[in-house]
């Protein structure tokens, strides 16, 4: 199967990518000198690859750290009619970071994170529940990450199977 991505950046694009990845915060100029090219070349590519929204640099705050203590992820049964509109208004929620349809029992995979079990029993019971359209939650408090990372942009260039 053809990788669509390829039709939009080169090996130098993936390198540049893979540099951020490894350290979101290194600089142009030690990017350029690693890859062998100008600093010039890794600002406009940079600056390509965000206008084609392929590249988004955003700071990564640790929730708990600043006081958001009770992360869940909550399984959500859908009728069909309404998955879109409801995934929709579930996004719109202030405490979701991500929703995701999936197959299987449940449609929806949202993960919210909260102040607290009583800001998530708030929104679990008191705001949740009134979106129409949802039949069935299921709800899981994560008690800690082992791990949280992007995909590795350098897999969609490898012929190995990893």
């Amino acid at each position: 199967m053809t990788n669509p991505f390829k039709q939009f950046v080169d090996e130098v694009d993936i390198a540049i990518l893979a540099h951020l990845q490894e350290d979101g915060r290194k600089s142009q100029s030690d990017i350029a000198a690693d890859l062998g090219v100008t600093v010039s070349t890794i600002g406009n590519r940079l600056k390509r690859l965000r206008d084609d929204d392929l590249l988004v640099i955003y700071g990564f705050l640790d929730p708990h750290r600043v006081g958001f203590n009770a992360p869940a992820l909550v399984r959500i049964s859908v009728k069909p009619v309404d998955l879109e509109r409801v995934g929709a208004e579930i996004a719109d929620l202030p405490e979701v970071l991500s929703v995701t349809v999936t197959t299987g029992e449940f449609q929806l995979l949202v993960e919210v994170q909260c102040r607290d079990n009583d800001h998530l029993t708030d929104l679990l019971v008191e705001r949740l529940q009134r979106v129409e359209g949802i039949r069935e939650t299921h709800t899981s408090i994560l008690l800690r990450e082992i791990l949280i990372k992007q995909s590795d942009v350098k897999m969609l260039f490898s012929d190995e199977q990893t």
